[in-house]
């Protein structure tokens, strides 16, 4: 959308819009006059003389034997000065004197064209380069004063350089063709110097530049003046205008770049003013200062024109670069484009020449071939596209395109790291090679760390974090030696919040990790002490097992035995003998409590016959307790008995404790134990018909809910590396499985 800058600022561009067509209209016209205009192929010592300067080389005048040196005397009989034109196609007889002899040449006219072609072409080319970047530049950006004054001045340039090159001798064209680039000349000056003295800084005040450039364009008249009343005088009078004013605009281009344009500014004009100076120096002072004083030694008007095309594409890079006109995107698509044209040009266009020589005249071959060569454009089309584009970003941005696309791949580079020592690989390598940087550091210290010392100048960004942890990033300057513009500082400083936030994201997931791992160990620590507590436990209750079969056990029996011997003495009343059979009993009561006891502390059969025999013992008791139909699969008995220790006593006490939850709890009929092997596990099931109960999810559900016989379970099972089990619901009854690795260690 165009800026609202006034009737009159749309009104002045539209004006200058219409002189777009000019430089077109003329070259169109160029190569209308020379292709009609006759010649003869040789060149005089000067307009009006009559002695042969030169001869085109391999031309018609070389052919008919026509030499440098010799004087022409008449044309078709008419004296050489009162001729008038050749005529194209005409054969003219040409009466030549050389050293002292006179003799008759027939030269054939040819087109001014024929003479010109290479000169005309090359000229072409260069006043399109001129008119073609400052045309673009308008058209994108006309109400910018900057392009505009630049529009003009690539006008100008293009009309006074398209009629001399176009010419062998530039001094040749027509008298008002030559007098627009005299006048193209001698305007172009005033608008250069127009042009460095308002950008990218502005020169003096307002009201001395008006005076100065008023002065300056009011002189252009006079100059033309002159060259229209002395041509020669006039020559070196706009020479000398044009290589003056161009050198002073040269020394305020200088000096405004050197003292006056800030790092950023300096950093996008330095390619302008370098172009420039290589465009105009050489020129001025090899090719127009000679020329002017008539001097032969001068540079070819083929390596004039070279330089001047210096000017535009320093223009046009530095545009591409560093966006000096907003208008990068624009020109690099078009770039990319006529990359892109040039490659469908050579595979499409390039084998269609080559090949259709050699197909048969059949017109269904040839629609197939142009098919198939149709398909294989579309089918690169998209793979060239990207290489054009890759091509163009590289060779003008350098690899990357702008600062947003800068931003960008640094945060999510930021935004996908998670530790310091990838944020600091993003900060050091990455941000240097996309900014150009001549290197830059991350320094993190620690809670009693201070800042190092660095030199004033050296940006440097601090961060603050929730850790309390100090952290500096520095960064250097320009690999170019520039210095840091303020686009770049802005660019810095938003990086550097970047990775403020993701240090103190990466400190606070070291932080949690930290205490991930505490957490961890003091798990472990409490599983190995739950274990140590379970084998200490069975530990005691063997012992004290022992202790009671041992000792109390076997006082028992003895005083049942010394009771028994008492009954049997004949001297005893009725009283006594009755007394003594009721302590007999309430001993052997006594004794089978003690066995009872013993044998849930540890049963004795775990120790002698191993796990079957003790869950057969088990299961046969606690059905003719609770009067229960129970079944029982077992798996053979000695790799039953070859199992270890605690093994065996976890896997018992969790069909112990199994089958008192279900004779206190469940009120089934029905029970199922089986501990078979399945490949490399041994696998105990325990399954009822009771009523069931809700599940929780978690192990802390089950403590909730007061289930702490199956949390042991549980713990049982953990501490063996086995895997345990639960599955129940209301009214489906409740399934336990353990599941234990049998090969090796446990798992």
């Amino acid at each position: 959308m165009i800026p609202e800058k006034g009737v009159w600022n749309s009104m002045g561009g539209g004006i200058l819009g219409l002189l777009i067509l000019f430089v077109p209209v003329f070259v169109g016209y160029d190569l209308y006059l020379q292709w009609h205009s006759p010649t003869l192929d040789f060149y005089l010592d000067s307009p009006g003389a009559s002695t042969v300067h030169s001869i085109v080389s391999g031309g018609q005048a070389e052919a008919a034997g026509l030499e440098t040196g010799d004087v022409i005397l008449t044309v078709d009989d008419i004296p050489f000065g009162l001729w008038y034109a050749p005529q194209i196609g005409r054969t003219h007889v040409l009466k030549v004197e050389r050293r002292g002899e006179q003799f008759s040449l027939a030269l054939p006219a040819v087109r001014v064209f024929q003479l010109n072609y290479l000169s005309l072409a090359s000229a072409i080319v260069i006043v399109l380069a001129f008119w073609g970047i400052g045309t673009l530049l308008f058209v994108r950006r006309f109400w910018n004063p900057e392009i505009r004054l630049l529009f003009l001045l690539s006008q100008t340039i293009a009309m006074t350089i398209l009629f001399p090159l176009s010419f062998q001798d530039p001094w040749s064209p027509p008298g008002k063709l030559l007098f627009l680039s005299i006048a193209g000349l001698n305007l172009t000056a005033p608008l250069f110097f127009h042009y460095t003295i308002t950008f990218p800084v502005k020169l003096g005040t307002p009201r001395q530049r008006l005076l100065g450039l008023s002065l300056l364009y009011g002189f252009v008249p006079v100059v033309l003046g002159v060259w229209l009343l002395e041509n020669q005088v006039g020559r070196q009078v706009s020479v000398f205008f044009f290589s003056l004013v161009v050198a002073v605009a040269l020394a305020c281009m200088f000096y405004v770049y050197q003292y006056r344009a800030t790092p950023d500014e300096r950093r996008r004009s330095r390619i302008i003013v370098s172009g420039t100076l290589l465009a105009g120096i050489p020129p001025i002072l090899l090719y127009l200062l000679p020329r002017a004083l008539d001097s032969p030694y001068m540079l070819p008007e083929w390596a004039a024109g070279l330089f001047l095309m210096i000017a535009p594409f320093s223009y046009l890079y530095a545009t591409l670069r560093y966006n000096l006109f907003g208008i990068d995107r624009l020109i690099n698509r078009t770039l990319v484009y006529v990359i892109l044209s040039l490659g469908i040009f050579m595979v499409y266009l390039g084998p269609y020449l080559f090949l259709y020589q050699y197909l048969p005249d059949d017109f269904f071959i040839q629609l197939a071939f142009i098919f198939g060569l149709t398909l294989w454009v579309g089918w690169t089309f998209d793979w060239m596209r990207t290489r054009a584009q890759k091509l163009v970003d590289h060779f003008f941005y350098g690899g990357w395109y702008d600062y947003p696309a800068v931003v960008e791949l640094v945060s999510d580079a930021l935004a996908r790291s998670s530790t310091r020592e990838k944020i600091s690989k993003v900060l050091v390598n990455q941000v240097s090679d996309l900014m150009r940087l001549s290197g830059s550091h991350l320094w993190i210290g620690n809670s009693n760390s201070t800042f190092p010392a660095l030199p004033p100048a050296q940006p440097r960004f601090r961060f603050k974090f929730q850790t309390e942890l100090p952290a500096q990033w520095t960064v250097g300057l320009h690999q170019d030696g520039d210095d840091l513009s303020e686009a770049d500082q802005r660019i810095l400083h938003t990086l550097a919040q970047q990775a403020e936030i993701a240090l103190n994201n990466a400190f606070m997931i070291e932080t949690l990790r930290s205490q991930l791992d505490e957490i961890r160990a003091s798990r472990e620590a409490l599983a190995q002490t739950q274990h140590q507590l379970l084998r200490s436990r069975e530990e005691e209750r063997a012992r004290l097992a022992r202790d009671l079969h041992d000792s109390p056990i076997q006082s028992l029996i003895g005083l049942n035995i010394q009771l028994g011997l008492l009954l049997n003495a004949n001297d005893l009343n009725l009283s006594a003998r009755e007394s003594l059979t009721e302590m007999r009993a309430e001993v052997r009561q006594l004794s089978s409590e003690l066995r009872q006891v013993c044998a849930e502390l540890r049963p004795p059969m775990l120790d002698t016959l191993g796990l079957g025999a003790a869950l057969r013992a088990l299961v046969t008791e606690w059905a003719d307790q609770n009067a229960i139909e129970t079944h029982l699969n077992l798996s053979p008995d000695a790799p039953l008995r070859s199992l270890p220790g605690e093994v065996a006593v976890n896997l018992y006490r969790v069909a112990q404790e199994a089958l008192a939850n279900i004779g206190k709890h469940a009120k089934a009929r029905h029970v199922n134990i089986s501990l078979t092997r399945e490949k490399t596990f041994l696998v105990m099931t325990i399954e009822d018909d009771g009523k069931g109960f809700s599940t929780p999810d978690t192990l802390h559900g089950l403590t909730a809910q007061s289930h702490f016989g199956l949390v042991g379970m549980r713990e049982r099972i953990g501490l063996i590396g086995g895997e345990w089990s639960l599955k129940s619901a209301p009214g489906t009854g409740t399934t336990v499985s353990v599941r234990w690795h049998t090969a090796g260690e446990p798992q």
